[in-house]
């Protein structure tokens, strides 16, 4: 499974929550193209960052971030998520998506505790 955010979602993704932010929100990637596929099917979810203009931190902490929220297991999000780019500003985003992730996870450990 491959999703192409460019392509398949949005070139100019924005902002947080739907319909608050617009139509092109994390929120809305995350519902629509994220859990959608992670309910559906056990295979990786390839996720293209290739051809968007730029990811806004609130488009990306929400739509992966947001995962955790939702109740999805950090260890399940590593085996299941595969980011690739071969555009090299982009890189710096794969990187930051696994720390909202993972910030998402501590803080839902802290909720817990």
């Amino acid at each position: 499974m491959v999703i192409n955010i460019a392509r398949d979602f949005s070139k100019v993704p924005a902002g947080r929550y739907d319909p608050i932010d617009g139509n092109r929100t994390g929120e809305r990637f995350r519902k629509n193209f994220l859990e959608l596929n992670l309910d559906e099917s056990q295979e990786v979810i390839e996720i293209d960052l290739d051809g968007v203009v730029g990811y806004p931190s609130s488009f990306l902490e929400e739509a992966f971030g947001g995962l955790i929220r939702r109740g999805y297991a950090l260890d399940v999000l590593k085996a299941r998520l595969k980011f690739v780019t071969s555009e090299d500003r982009k890189k710096r985003h794969i990187d930051q998506i696994w720390i909202y992730i993972e910030e998402a996870a501590e803080a839902s450990e802290v909720a817990v505790a």
